[in-house]
Parts: C-alpha cells; sequence; structure tokens
C-alpha cells in the first residue's frame, strides 16, 4: 500500500505532465494518459534503489500498468487503427503490450528480495519510460491531429471506464 507521501509524489508528478501535454497541445484522453505516466513513473521510481518499497508499491504499479494498458487496448489504439496516419502505430502498440504484459508476470513470479527481481524491475522502468516518452513525444501528437481535439476528448471517459473495469475485473 503506498504511503501518503507515495500518492503525494505520483500525484504532483502526474500533474506537471499533465501541464506539459497541455502546453503541447495535447487534449482529452491524450493529456490524461500523459498524467497517469507521470504517476506511475514516480512510484516507480521510489521503488528504484529503495528495496524496502517494494512489497508496498509493487501492486500498486502493476496494477496502474495493467490497467492503464487494458484502457489504451480497449479504446485509444483501436480509434487510432481507423486512420491510415496511425494504423502502424496501433499495431506496434499492440506487440509492445505484450512485452509489457511478460515481463509484468516474470516480475511476479520473481521472489521480492532477489536480484532477479530488481532486475526485471529495472527493465520495466526502461521499458515504461522509453514507451511514455515515445508516445507523448511523438504518438499522442499525431493521434491528436488525426482524430483533433473533440474526439480527443470523447475518448477519455471511455478510456477511464475501461481502465476502472480493468481494476475491478483484472486478467
Amino acid at each position: 500500500m503506498p504511503t501518503s507521501m507515495d500518492s503525494m509524489i505520483a500525484k504532483g508528478s502526474g500533474a506537471v505532465r499533465s501541464l506539459e501535454a497541455r502546453m503541447h497541445g495535447l487534449t482529452g484522453v491524450f493529456r490524461t494518459l500523459a498524467e497517469q505516466h507521470g504517476e506511475v513513473s514516480a512510484l516507480m521510481r521510489r521503488v528504484v534503489g529503495h528495496a524496502d518499497k517494494r512489497m508496498d508499491l509493487w501492486p500498486k504499479i502493476r496494477q496502474e500498468l495493467l490497467s492503464h494498458e487494458r484502457g489504451e487496448l480497449d479504446e485509444v489504439y483501436p480509434a487510432l487503427r481507423q486512420f491510415a496516419e496511425t494504423r502502424g502505430l496501433a499495431d506496434r502498440h499492440q506487440q509492445e503490450a505484450g512485452e509489457l504484459s511478460s515481463l509484468i508476470e516474470q516480475i511476479n513470479r520473481a521472489t521480492p528480495a532477489s536480484d532477479e527481481w530488481s532486475r526485471f524491475f529495472e527493465q520495466l522502468v526502461t521499458m515504461v519510460e522509453q514507451h511514455a516518452e515515445e508516445e507523448e513525444r511523438d504518438i499522442f501528437p499525431k493521434a491528436q491531429k488525426v482524430l483533433g481535439p473533440d474526439r480527443a476528448k470523447q475518448l477519455e471517459p471511455r478510456f477511464l471506464a475501461a481502465k476502472k473495469s480493468a481494476v475491478s475485473h483484472p486478467v
């Protein structure tokens, strides 16, 4: 269970990412996704180098990553698959989602106090940070342009509902 300090740091980092996204013209679901990237990245950074945080934060990090991914796969990327300009991005995201799930399962099978757990977790941090940076720098601006701000805003509640459903009904 994250402490209130962990939660405050995550929320603050998410708010910064949301503001940066808005400054770059992102709205609706794309701004929300960037905010969530900031929150989970902050939680992940709290674990790196702090073995005592693993047991407390890993369940929350796992839940956030998997539910975020489910929301993207169910609502965001299918919308992008409808357009030639973003279809390849959606296809590549589908592949990366499988890699993310596989790495999360490897972490779940590892002993939290082990070097193996640390190694897998560090791979996950790198994967998530690179993925978030690519989405925020390249994919979201292109998607916002293709979909338009109104559609980006319409996708936001659908993404949030899919994410919430994934939390309520984990795989």
